[in-house]
């Protein structure tokens, strides 16, 4: 396979998007190292880092018929990567952020760690979501879980980006208000899920 980007983009997409096996295992090839690289510069853990560029070729690979000629594929699959490494940090860290952020800031309305099990923080998070109407759910959903960019959302559910721009930040103040009024501070939950 050529090393030129321009040939990933159109060639090696096309095969991809038949499902060439072939030509899964020259994008693994040509990507692979560079994602791993690139994980590990974050993550600082090679199992983790490995874990993150199966993640990311098997999103690939579940998407491939729906992949775009026109987009940029190395900014698309590092974007995939950079979303999974955020996933990552969020939930090995969360916890940690948490007692950190609680032990730094004991009189801004942070419980302490043995006043609020951390696991009350995450029931409360999902409850919130579960709350949220159907849609701007299925959109939230859609970012925050399958890592969807706006675009690629509006596209899936035949919207315009301004409509799921919309729902997000709308989303977001509905989780945030209701964590508040269930007692939890709104910077936490920033630091923790988004």
């Amino acid at each position: 396979m050529s090393k030129n980007p321009s040939h990933i983009n159109q060639d090696l997409i096309v095969r991809l998007r038949e499902g060439s096996p072939e030509a899964f295992r020259d994008l693994f090839d040509y990507y692979g190292k560079k994602l791993f690289s690139f994980s590990l510069g974050y993550l600082k853990n090679s199992h983790e880092a490995e874990e993150i560029v199966q993640e990311v070729f098997l999103k690939i690979w579940k998407v491939r018929e729906e992949l775009l000629d026109g987009k940029s594929f190395d900014s698309y699959i590092f974007t995939i990567a950079k979303n999974a490494i955020l996933n990552t940090i969020r939930k090995s860290k969360s916890e940690q952020v948490y007692l950190n952020y609680a032990k730094l800031h004991p009189g801004k309305d942070v419980l302490l760690d043995e006043e609020l099990n951390f696991k009350e923080l995450e029931r409360a998070y999902k409850n919130s979501v579960e709350q949220l109407s159907p849609k701007r759910k299925e959109i939230f959903l859609l970012s925050r879980e399958q890592n969807l960019t706006n675009a690629e959302i509006a596209k899936k559910l035949g919207i315009s980006v301004k409509t799921v721009e919309n729902q997000m930040t709308s989303a977001l103040s509905e989780i945030k208000r209701n964590l508040r009024s269930a007692g939890f501070a709104g910077l936490i939950f920033f630091e923790l899920f988004l």
